[in-house]
């Protein structure tokens, strides 16, 4: 049986991901933005949804880490709306660049993937340094001590968020992209 010129299994299989995904985001805005958010250290609130966006665009490739990052971004900013659209811009553009650089330069190990998720905390938590910085007018030493505090908060989140996101291909019976694979 063919969807639109597709085999139903690779149209199931797709959907199965597409929902596994979206219950991914859905415990991970909930784990971020209801629990965690209770438990500031040193006045430093987790935020993690940066790891999870760029463990997708590892494992799935950039143009659909980039739509994760999309829905992720635009849903942190609803739920946070102290933002603006900050993390509606930024999210896509982790997810994308996370999966084009796995795609042709680097490999979908642990270790490529946690600097690559540093990265995307530390930015993140720069763009919304300077989103403060720039809207207030203010700027001082302790913005930076939030940052590295924040980043150093949400880091323990990088390997749950690496080992599920790499479960969720193998679950569904597909193969992870790869640019050098025959299609």
């Amino acid at each position: 049986m063919k969807i639109l010129n597709v085999p139903f299994r690779e149209v199931w299989n797709r959907t199965r991901r597409g929902v596994l995904y979206a219950l991914l985001l859905l415990v991970g805005l909930l784990l971020q933005n209801v629990i965690l958010s209770h438990i500031p250290i040193l006045g430093v609130r987790v935020m993690f949804l940066p790891v999870l966006v760029v463990a997708v665009g590892l494992f799935e490739g950039g143009i659909r880490g980039g739509y994760f990052g999309l829905a992720a971004g635009a849903l942190c900013d609803l739920l946070l709306s102290s933002q603006g659209v900050l993390f509606t811009v930024l999210f896509p553009v982790y997810g994308f660049v996370s999966g084009f650089l796995v795609d042709f330069y680097l490999n979908r190990r642990l270790f490529s993937y946690s600097v690559m998720a540093v990265g995307a905390l530390l930015l993140a938590g720069l763009a919304q340094m300077l989103n403060l910085a720039l809207h207030t007018g203010q700027y001082s030493w302790a913005m930076w001590r939030t940052v590295l505090l924040q980043t150093l908060w949400s880091a323990p989140f990088l390997f749950p968020a690496y080992y599920v996101c790499r479960l969720i291909p193998r679950k569904t019976g597909e193969k992870i992209p790869s640019p050098y694979s025959a299609p």
